[in-house]
C-alpha cells in the first residue's frame, strides 16, 4: 500500500455509502449567484475596450512616431501635458483601464467604492467650479449656455454615484467578504 505519513491516522472502517452521498450532495449545492445589472457589465466591457484602444494608440505611437496618424493621436487623444511622451501615457492608460476593468469583473468592493468616490468628487468639483464661475459673472445669468455641458456632466456623475450607492442588490454583487 505504500508508506504511511506520520501523524495521519486512517479511519477505522470504510465510510457508509449513504453518508458519502450526503457529503457529495452538499458539495454540489452552490450558493445562488446574484444577477449582475446590465450597466455594470457594460462598464466592464467599456473599460476593456478603452484599454485595448489605448494599447493600439501606444503601438501606433511607438512603431511609427513620425506618421500623421501618430501626430493626430498625440494631439487629440493624449490627456497628459505636452512634455510627457504620448506613447508612455497611452501605455499607462492601457494598464489603468485594464486593471479597473479586471477589478470590476472580479466584483471587488473597493472598485465600487472608488468609482463612487471619483464620480462624487468629480461632480462636487465641477459644481464648485460652475458656481464660482457663475458668481464671478453677472448674477442674472446663473447658467448660461456655455455651462450646460458642465451641468450635464455634474448630473451624470451624481447619477453614477447614486446608482452605485443605492441600486438594489449592489451589496450582494460587490461583497466585502465573498464567503458571507
Amino acid at each position: 500500500m505504500g508508506q504511511e505519513i506520520k501523524g495521519i491516522v486512517r479511519p477505522p472502517m470504510k465510510m457508509p455509502d449513504e453518508l458519502l452521498g450526503q457529503r457529495s450532495q452538499r458539495a454540489i449545492t452552490k450558493i445562488p449567484e446574484t444577477k449582475v445589472p446590465l450597466l455594470i457589465t457594460l462598464f466592464v466591457w467599456y473599460c476593456f475596450l478603452r484599454s485595448a484602444s489605448f494599447l493600439v494608440f501606444a503601438l501606433i505611437e511607438g512603431l511609427s512616431p513620425d506618421s500623421p496618424s501618430a501626430a493626430f493621436l498625440a494631439t487629440h487623444f493624449d490627456p497628459a501635458p505636452a512634455h510627457a511622451p504620448a506613447e508612455a501615457v497611452f501605455f499607462i492608460l492601457t494598464i489603468l483601464y485594464g486593471m479597473v476593468g479586471w477589478r470590476w469583473l472580479m466584483r471587488d468592493w473597493r472598485a465600487r467604492w472608488g468609482a463612487m468616490f471619483i464620480s462624487g468628487a468629480t461632480a462636487a468639483s465641477a459644481a464648485i467650479d460652475l458656481l464660482a464661475d457663475s458668481v464671478a459673472k453677472h448674477p442674472a445669468d446663473l447658467f448660461p449656455r456655455a455651462h450646460q455641458g458642465s451641468l450635464a456632466g455634474i448630473v451624470l456623475n451624481v447619477l453614477v454615484c447614486c446608482y452605485l450607492a443605492f441600486y438594489p442588490g449592489m451589496d450582494e454583487i460587490f461583497r466585502e467578504t465573498p464567503w458571507s
